[in-house]
């Protein structure tokens, strides 16, 4: 037999209310919740509850909507500045094993002299700590060196620190959007026990009214029920829906 399924997340629960809204306003001499549900649900007042509930609900959507991008921005921001920081060192690396650039130098991008690796690139905050030093690193090495220095090149540090800067703003671009959508969804979870406990009110009402009409049959009462929000399950967990009697 199946047995109703209380709404337990975000998502169902507004879709209870949501429902629960539309029936009242379809069904105006047959309403199987109370006026002071109503007053909740009516969106016809900016204030009630379920639109406030709405309100927030498409907050978190536009807000997850612009952190995509940016996260997206970002990825790619910081991929392209870790190969070229990778490219900066490897191909000093094979400067220092050519006699065009010394192992010394080294030091200046804050790397030891005898470095066999490359600096950890394994974390956004390390990838773009690694490239803040790159430029201030050959400015350092040029004037360490005076005329005997010779410019790294593909990539040079310009290029490099380019980059860095293009990352570096998109990062800060996607921790806002993070910030917004962490906020919105703060603000949203906030309603939500009241927005269940109301949930739960509403479609206990309404099978106890439908329980007072001794003329319906059990799936009758489930037919009428599913259009106040309720949703029915089988034994197996398979969502029950029970076919109108023909004439």
């Amino acid at each position: 037999m199946p047995s109703r399924r209380l709404p337990n997340t975000q998502v169902t629960v507004l879709r209870t209310l949501t429902a629960a809204r539309d029936a009242w306003k379809q069904f105006p001499t047959d309403r199987l919740i109370t006026s002071a549900h109503w007053a909740k649900l009516d969106d016809a007042a900016p204030a009630s509850f379920l639109n406030r509930l709405l309100k927030e609900t498409g907050d978190v959507q536009t807000a997850l909507a612009a952190q995509a991008p940016a996260t997206s921005a970002l990825t790619e921001a910081i991929d392209r500045l870790a190969l070229h920081i990778s490219h900066f060192h490897q191909v000093y690396d094979l400067g220092v094993a050519r006699g065009v650039f010394t192992a010394a130098g080294r030091a200046h991008y804050d790397r030891d002299f005898t470095a066999s690796t490359l600096p950890d690139l394994s974390t956004i905050p390390a990838i773009l700590a690694a490239g803040a030093r790159i430029a201030p690193g050959e400015a350092a090495r040029a004037t360490a060196e005076g005329a005997a220095h010779v410019p790294m090149a593909l990539p040079g540090a310009a290029q490099v620190a380019a980059l860095h800067a293009d990352a570096a703003a998109k990062r800060a671009a996607s921790e806002t959007a993070k910030l917004t959508t962490d906020t919105e969804q703060g603000q949203a979870a906030g309603l939500y026990p009241e927005a269940h406990a109301l949930a739960v009110s509403i479609l206990n009402t309404v099978e106890f009214q439908l329980s007072e009409r001794p003329e319906l049959d059990a799936p009758g009462r489930r037919r009428i029920a599913r259009a106040w929000g309720a949703v029915y399950v089988n034994d197996d967990g398979t969502v029950s829906e029970e076919p109108v009697p023909q004439p």
